[in-house]
């Protein structure tokens, strides 16, 4: 499994561009969440937390983190939209992407527990007559 990693100038800016939420949710978080996590609820605290594909309950992703925060800093989480700022230059279009085993990671192959977080899709092109961009469209 490959894990799939932030491109360098977002990381610098420690969040993602949001290209458009159709189903979006802020919470506090439980923990340090890195831009680009999959996150879930914690069933205890109600606060968002890292997910993994290791177990059923580790996997139950509820969206991707926007930002990167500190333990209970608000943190807005996107459940179905369109991000930039993964490297997906070696995912084909439309390829699925995955929850990895790595707490906090997505991957471009399933973990333990198959959990898909969305899909590789063109986006317009930032210059005319080059190719298409790769975003992730997020489908939790």
């Amino acid at each position: 499994m490959a894990n799939i990693n932030l491109t360098t100038a977002t990381t610098n800016r420690r969040r993602l561009h949001v290209i458009e939420a159709i189903h979006q949710k802020t919470l506090a978080a439980a923990e340090a969440i890195t831009a680009g996590a999959p996150v879930r609820v914690d069933t205890t605290s109600s606060k968002w937390t890292n997910a993994n594909g290791t177990t059923a309950a580790e996997a139950r992703v509820w969206g991707i983190a926007t930002r990167t925060v500190v333990a209970n800093e608000a943190l807005t989480v996107i459940r179905r939209g369109y991000l930039d700022g993964f490297d997906l230059t070696s995912q084909a279009y439309d390829a699925t992407i995955y929850v990895s085993d790595t707490d906090g990671r997505i991957g471009d192959t399933a973990g333990t527990v198959s959990t898909v977080v969305g899909r590789v899709m063109a986006a317009d092109a930032t210059t005319l007559g080059t190719a298409y961009d790769k975003i992730l469209s997020v489908e939790l």
